[in-house]
This record gives structure tokens, C-alpha cells and sequence, in this order.
């Protein structure tokens, strides 16, 4: 197993596997679980994004159970559990073979991110590995999942081995946009090798071999029902780690359009099934229905750590507008002792986040973020 670092430069290469807004640092979730006077048995992040919990959970020896209701997430997490090797993953992407037909047609807005012969290569493969994910061999099934998180890694972006024109690799840029950045810079996508490319990615992933496999699962759905998808952990999770998405702060399912797109899915019919929204009281009616989930999930004597962030809300008067800060960690710290859960909160810790070293950096004024320093309230509950 991969030796365990207690500080702050705990760190693996599969965290890379895909990029995405709004993570926090391994170093940050492992040390929270480690800290604890006695190890947690068992790890759930409702809110699992690109699964850094639950691989700091399995850092750890804990079982390691998440959901998230973005496909691309529940993809990435996936591959962070895997029982797999690099050398697996390569014999696998070395057997994929490109249909005698098309491998399916295309949307104009995906095309032009994308060299057709590039693009032909893209759709060809990604039948075959739909396919072996629901293989009944355990390291085909294995190997297509973490092929499949490497792809939507590289789908977009300006590394070497990103399949598309270069873009930015944290989100899904406009297509209007790319077509008129492209026109004005004389810029063209390039023909890949997409077998490559995947190679290259997953190379840089599994540089060091993933840690002992634990007892893990990850299914796509929302935190509110909690309960429903995993019946079996009700009353017995020793630790929930979880960052809630923020007021007003993410637009996820737009800043993935081209990954779900891959993946199969529109995200204008997935976008109402997110928490987005910029009204106080709809978060809190939404995180209402979360954290009493939370507290049906925990077993007696677990523990909730909540990790969210300060967003800047604007207010519209007859004559001004003026911008405040929502403190999210404290919103929903009073939340949970006014809902009467049985939650009782042991204390909250506040940091500040330089915003150039996680946060936002890879985004712009363009979808509505700006780089800043992020005030990151975390608390703590006990269930009594």
C-alpha cells in the first residue's frame, strides 16, 4: 500500500485524472480523517465530486462509499476505487478497436472542438467502452471505468495529449466562443492519435500504483436521497465528509456540457436536478432535505465534517446595488441545530484559501467567477 503521509504534502497523480471546479486538496480531506481520536470504519461523501474523499478514505484502509448527481463525477470517483493497474488499463486500451460503421454523429456544437478523424476516433471508442463497463469480467469492467475518467479528462483542454483545440480542461468552454477565438487566431484542431492521448493521461495518473482496494461504491443521485440508493449504510456511516454545493457559486452542469455530452446526457434536462440557485431560501429548503439525511445516515457517535466556502451575494436596492458575503459553513451550521437532528456541533474552524492555488483558477469573468482568496468555514457535528 502506498506508506501514509500525515501532512499537508499527501498527494497521488490520480487525483488529475479529470479536472474540475471547486475541489479541495487531498492533503485537506486526508488529514481530516486522520485527525480523529479513532479511525472511521466507514467514509461517505454525498457530495463526491471528483472523489477526493473517498480516495483519502481509502488512503486510509476506510470503506468508502459516495454519490454525486453529475455523471462526469460519479465517472471520476469511480476510477480513484478502481482495482486496477497501469499495466491493465494500457492492455485494455491497446485491445480497443474502432467500428467498420460510424461510431455515431455528432452535434455541430461538439465538432468544433474537434479534427473529424480525432472526432471519428472519439465516438468509435466510446461504444466499445459503454460497453465493457457493464462487463461481468471484473478487470475489463474495471479497466473500461478508469479509461472512461481519462477520456473525459482529456475531452477538452491544452495539454499535449487533450484531444480538442486548446480550451480550458477545468470546464466545458462555449462553442461560440472556441469558434471565434479559433477564426480570429488562426487556430485549427489537430488529428490525434486517441489511443495515445488516453495512454499519455493515464500514464500520468497511475505514475504511482493506487493504494490497497477497500470495500467502495459510488452511485450516481442526489444527496437528499441518501437513504434510498444506499439502504444498506443507514445508521451505521462513522464519518460523512462533504463540501455541499455553495449558493449561487457553481454552475456544474454547464461547465460540463461536452463531458456529458460523452457521456450521453444534455445538461439542460440535468441542470434542475442541481442545487443552483441564488435564493436563500430555496438552498435552505434544499439543504434541509440533506441534512436530515445526513443525520439518518450516520450511526450513533459518528461524525459530520462540513466543509463550504463564502460567496458574494448581490443585493438590488431602488437606488444601489451592494455586494455581501454569505457565510455558507455558518448557514449551515445554524441550519443543522435548528432543524433538532440530533446533531450536536462540536466546533467550527475558519481558513482562507489563497484563490490562485485551487478555487476558481482555471475560471474567468466569462461564466461568472473571478480569482479570489475563498473564506472556507468547516464544522464539525456528533450525532448524539
Amino acid at each position: 500500500m502506498m506508506p501514509a503521509k500525515p501532512d499537508s504534502a499527501v498527494s497521488h497523480p490520480v487525483q488529475s485524472v479529470m479536472s474540475r471546479t471547486g475541489s479541495f486538496p487531498l492533503s485537506v480531506a486526508f488529514e481530516l480523517i486522520g485527525k480523529q481520536r479513532q479511525k472511521p470504519r466507514l467514509v461517505f461523501d454525498p457530495f463526491a465530486g471528483k472523489g477526493t474523499v473517498l480516495l483519502a478514505a481509502r488512503m486510509h484502509g476506510c470503506e468508502a462509499y459516495g454519490m454525486d448527481i453529475a455523471p462526469e463525477a460519479v465517472a471520476c470517483s469511480r476510477a480513484k476505487l478502481a482495482d486496477i493497474t497501469l499495466e491493465q488499463v494500457n492492455c485494455y486500451i491497446d485491445g480497443l478497436r474502432l467500428p467498420n460503421g460510424t461510431g455515431g454523429v455528432a452535434p455541430p456544437e461538439v465538432r468544433c472542438f474537434y479534427h473529424p478523424e480525432t472526432l471519428r476516433q472519439i465516438l468509435g471508442y466510446r461504444r466499445q467502452i459503454f460497453v465493457d463497463i457493464q462487463s461481468q469480467h471484473t478487470t475489463i469492467r474495471e479497466a473500461a471505468g478508469f479509461t472512461l475518467a481519462a477520456v473525459l479528462g482529456i475531452l477538452h483542454g491544452h495539454a499535449s495529449y487533450s484531444l480538442s483545440i486548446p480550451s480550458a480542461h477545468a470546464y466545458s468552454m462555449s462553442p461560440g466562443y472556441v469558434k471565434r477565438y479559433a477564426a480570429k487566431h488562426g487556430l485549427k484542431p489537430e488529428n490525434k492519435d486517441v489511443k495515445f492521448c488516453i495512454k499519455s493521461k493515464v500514464k500520468r495518473c497511475l505514475a504511482l500504483p493506487l493504494p490497497n482496494p477497500v470495500r467502495s461504491e459510488v452511485r450516481l443521485g442526489s444527496a437528499s436521497q441518501a437513504t434510498t440508493e444506499f439502504p444498506q449504510l443507514a445508521g451505521s456511516v462513522d464519518m460523512i465528509l462533504t463540501s455541499p454545493p455553495y449558493l449561487n457559486a457553481q454552475t456544474y452542469a454547464k461547465d460540463n456540457w461536452l463531458r456529458l455530452w460523452f457521456l450521453g446526457y444534455n445538461y439542460r434536462q440535468l441542470k434542475p436536478l442541481y442545487i443552483e440557485t441564488a435564493s436563500i431560501p430555496r438552498y435552505g429548503l434544499a439543504m434541509t432535505a440533506v441534512l436530515q439525511q445526513f443525520a439518518a445516515m450516520l450511526r450513533p457517535g459518528g461524525t459530520l465534517i462540513c466543509i463550504a466556502g463564502d460567496v458574494a451575494i448581490h443585493k438590488t436596492g431602488r437606488s444601489s446595488s451592494r455586494r455581501s458575503m454569505f457565510r455558507t459553513g455558518e448557514f449551515l451550521r445554524d441550519l443543522c441545530q435548528k432543524l433538532c437532528l440530533g446533531l450536536q456541533v462540536a466546533n467550527q474552524e475558519v481558513h482562507k484559501v489563497p484563490g490562485q492555488s485551487r478555487y476558481f483558477n482555471a475560471l474567468n469573468d466569462s461564466n461568472g467567477h473571478r480569482k479570489h482568496d475563498l473564506i472556507e468555514r468547516v464544522f464539525t457535528a456528533t450525532k448524539v
